[in-house]
């Protein structure tokens, strides 16, 4: 079943995008694409931005004397298990796990900044499904940045807010004309289940350190795993 949530729409189309999914899975999104709009909109994102990935690793020939290096040392591991190391389904297996975990090296990379990331969430309108701002936190700060274009008007500013449960929102700060907020580090506030909420604000800020309008940009943050 497709999620109706926006995260888990974006996250289960990204990998679609990457081909980690299950081969019955892959043909549901498939069949889906065509009339699901938010699906679609989900999967050309991450094309635009994975697909440009594979020119950052030329293609390369492997040594011609590799697999006879390979067969040598296999050799001692004994006849009886020959069989297995040979077989079809071994060497498929291991290469789904090589795509596996290039594939999420990927999306690592495509989606957060330098650091071991501890939380991420996807910014979109509250009436909307495609991403307007991606946001990450790790050890080494909190990245927020738009991936959509979204611009405040000429006399205003997009200004990040932290809503923890039960809680009054938090600034977090102004975002910055180029739809970027960065931070050194990452804020107290920030947690999972937390809503992130941006608002249009003063050049200068909310005036009375709360939303001054609604938000036009909302998500949650998960934990990553």
């Amino acid at each position: 079943m497709i999620p109706e949530d926006p995260n888990e729409l974006h996250i289960l189309a990204g990998e679609y995008v990457l081909g980690v999914l299950e081969p019955e899975a892959t043909r549901e999104v498939a069949e889906a694409l065509a009339s699901h709009h938010a699906l679609r909109r989900a999967v050309t994102f991450w094309e635009e931005r994975l697909h440009p990935l594979a020119a950052l690793s030329p293609s390369a020939e492997p040594p011609k004397d590799l697999w006879p290096q390979i067969e040598k040392r296999i050799e001692g591991l004994g006849r009886t298990r020959a069989p297995l190391t040979r077989s079809l389904a071994f060497w498929r297996a291991a290469t789904a796990l090589a795509t596996a975990i290039a594939a999420g090296l990927a999306l690592y990379v495509a989606v957060t900044p330098p650091g071991a990331p501890r939380y991420v969430a996807v910014l979109h309108a509250p009436q909307g499904a495609e991403p307007a701002f991606v946001a990450t936190g790790g050890e080494k700060g909190f990245l927020v940045h738009a991936v959509a274009t979204a611009t405040a008007p000429a006399d205003r500013a997009f200004e990040l807010w932290a809503i923890p449960k039960g809680a009054k929102p938090q600034s977090l700060g102004l975002i910055a004309a180029d739809g970027r907020l960065d931070l050194d580090r990452l804020p107290a506030s920030l947690g999972d289940g937390v809503t992130l909420a941006i608002t249009i604000e003063p050049k200068a800020g909310a005036p009375h350190a709360v939303p001054s309008s609604a938000p036009v940009f909302v998500g949650t943050v998960v934990a990553a795993r």
